[in-house]
């Protein structure tokens, strides 16, 4: 039986799955009784350490759940993780081929590779490819795990940063300036070489 999204959300009672909002009950428990235990703690009281400990262990497995707003989302964006992975498998296969493909003209003795200018062309458009199919497999992986950072435990919202929004846009900038950089160097040497073609007496 593998469960569906109104398995999970529902629950179904004949695989004893419970509903999404009774975690969330449970998992509310779970953060009440680890507060409690903390304080429980901190003023030295044996008996409420113990009895929030044992509330806490019986719901431990749904604590993540209690961070969430509302049931819908326990469940990731099915349309853009779906459609995600499928562009992502789809660029995997093309990409065998293409390789299958050039291996055979490299070594057949029938067609020089060189020549065969569509060929050459279908190889450099497939180039901006490979990182569409880098992009899509990050979404199936950051956005098909959504909404936990981890599994049942820790929500995304709960696990994130503490860092400034100043500190993050710092970053991302040095990064996109740093990459923007090395990728004109690579267009400028792809486009040299291309220029200079190929040499027959290498």
């Amino acid at each position: 039986f593998t469960p569906g999204i109104n398995d999970l959300l529902y629950g179904n009672s004949e695989h004893n799955l419970i509903s999404v909002e009774e975690k969330m009950a449970k998992g509310k428990v779970a953060i009440e009784a680890l507060k409690n235990y903390k304080e429980a703690k901190k003023a030295n009281d044996e008996s409420l350490m113990k009895s929030s400990l044992s509330n806490l262990e019986s719901n431990l497995n749904f604590l993540g759940y209690g961070y969430l707003k509302d049931a819908k989302d326990a469940v990731p964006p099915v349309a853009l993780t779906f459609y995600s992975f499928h562009i992502m498998v789809a660029l995997g296969t093309y990409f065998i081929a293409l390789f299958i493909i050039t291996l055979y003209l490299n070594l057949s003795r029938k067609y020089k590779f060189e020549n065969i200018r569509a060929f050459l062309w279908i190889c450099l458009f497939t180039i901006p490819l490979g990182y569409i199919a880098a992009e899509a497999g990050w979404i199936v992986a950051e956005v098909g795990r959504q909404p936990w950072a981890i599994q049942d435990l820790m929500t995304v919202g709960v696990g994130a940063t503490n860092l400034s929004d100043s500190n993050v846009k710092i970053s991302f900038i040095l990064f996109a300036v740093l990459f923007t950089v090395l990728l004109i160097a690579e267009i400028k040497i792809m486009l040299k070489q291309i220029k200079i073609g190929f040499n027959d007496h290498a």
